[in-house]
């Protein structure tokens, strides 16, 4: 089920699952940028799933003051440990972007056992879309990725287009659905890795 409301600064859709994430919240950003990296680093999309219930909030206003006001909130509020695919990106984020104090405790990287058995076979780290393909994948279609949200953003501001905040939106509900696979099919490994 599909549930959106649409106000000044944000939009947002509920969806609930029928699969349920028993302890914890797992998160992701949809950004301008990564920090450290690039100059710009806002974030324009917050998704999180906490037990069988994924909301995805998207930044549709240019100043980030009352969107980030809310993200604070919804974080501030969520059952830890978060979870997300490369724990680094979700904690820069918290604490460069949105100046919040998070904890590496409160943290369990999904990426982290795959790092690992990379490193011991001597492959290269894999990304999510690696490890939990899409049919667009296998169809060789075109889709959106994390690299497409700063250009998208960008035009979003330009042009005032609707649509273009519904794909991003659609991308981080996607990156939640894959991280949620993750996080259920081989739950010992979330168990056992915390992030360091």
């Amino acid at each position: 089920m599909d549930d959106s409301s649409i106000s000044k600064d944000e939009v947002k859709s509920v969806y609930s699952l029928p699969l349920n994430v028993s302890e914890g919240s797992l998160i992701d950003f949809e950004t301008t940028g990564i920090p450290s990296i690039d100059s710009s680093h806002e974030v324009v999309t917050l998704g999180y799933l906490q037990g069988d219930t994924v909301t995805i909030i998207q930044r549709s206003a240019k100043d980030t003051e009352h969107f980030y006001g809310d993200v604070r909130r919804i974080l501030g509020n969520s059952p830890r440990p978060f979870y997300s695919y490369n724990t680094q990106f979700e904690r820069d984020i918290m604490q460069l972007e949105l100046r919040m104090r998070v904890s590496e405790a409160d943290f369990i990287d999904l990426m982290s056992p795959w790092k690992a058995k990379a490193d011991e076979i001597r492959k290269k780290w894999p990304s999510l879309g690696e490890l939990i393909s899409e049919p667009e994948d296998y169809y060789g279609q075109g889709k959106i990725t994390g690299r497409n949200v700063p250009e998208l953003w960008s035009e979003y501001l330009s042009t005032g287009e609707q649509g273009i905040l519904k794909r991003i939106m659609e991308h981080c509900f996607s990156d939640i659905l894959r991280e949620a696979t993750l996080l259920l099919r081989y739950p010992y490994y979330a168990k056992s890795r915390r992030s360091f």
